[in-house]
């Protein structure tokens, strides 16, 4: 028979074993959050740029029922909230050429985003979508000009009640996610100062 000795040993061998499978079974990370974020802070704190051109979502989920027009939508309006002035969104449609926003004058600066995740299966369950895109903001209208800003992001839009219960059927709840979503992942965009702006 082992001893309580011989038992605490064949425990404490097995504590890292437990603890590495237990962390193998662990989620990815929590929605809102974000890697490192890359670009020329200096450089866009200088520029202050105003007129911004959102490029068409770039769909990178294999999932063909992305609400890519409502997310761009949402990035629109989200860069207003940080004191930004999207491009009209057709003018620029009008004026893509080759990925690239050839229309005259150029904008201050393009903002290219990638969704890589997009996951809305809890949407009428408990009112949960989650994303994660990757964005970037380039000098000028084209991603060959110098990246002001870019993250990788994760994010989760609730439309619940807040008490468990899921939002009430309707054909706004995938638009409303898209904004909420939107303006999560442009909140750490640092806002846009006018005052430095014009000195």
């Amino acid at each position: 028979m082992k001893s309580s000795n011989d038992k605490q040993s064949v425990a404490c061998r097995l504590l890292p074993a437990l603890a590495l499978l237990a962390a193998c079974q662990l989620p990815q990370e929590p929605p809102g959050k974000g890697d490192k974020i890359r670009g020329s802070r200096e450089l866009l704190e200088k520029l202050q740029p105003a007129d911004i051109a959102v490029a068409p979502i770039r769909n990178q989920t294999g999932d063909p029922s992305l609400p890519s027009a409502d997310l761009r939508r949402g990035f629109a309006q989200a860069l207003v909230g940080r004191l930004y002035s999207p491009l009209d969104l057709s003018y620029v449609d009008a004026n893509w050429v080759e990925a690239s926003f050839g229309g005259t004058p150029a904008p201050d600066a393009l903002l290219v985003v990638a969704v890589t995740k997009w996951d809305p299966s809890h949407l009428y369950s408990t009112g949960e979508v989650y994303s994660t895109a990757e964005m970037f903001l380039f000098e000028g209208g084209s991603t060959t000009g110098t990246p002001l800003w870019g993250i990788t992001y994760q994010a989760k839009a609730s439309l619940g009640d807040g008490h468990g219960n899921p939002p009430l059927p309707s054909p706004d709840l995938v638009p409303r996610a898209a904004r909420i979503l939107a303006a999560e992942f442009l909140s750490t965009l640092p806002e846009r100062d006018a005052v430095a702006a014009h000195p």
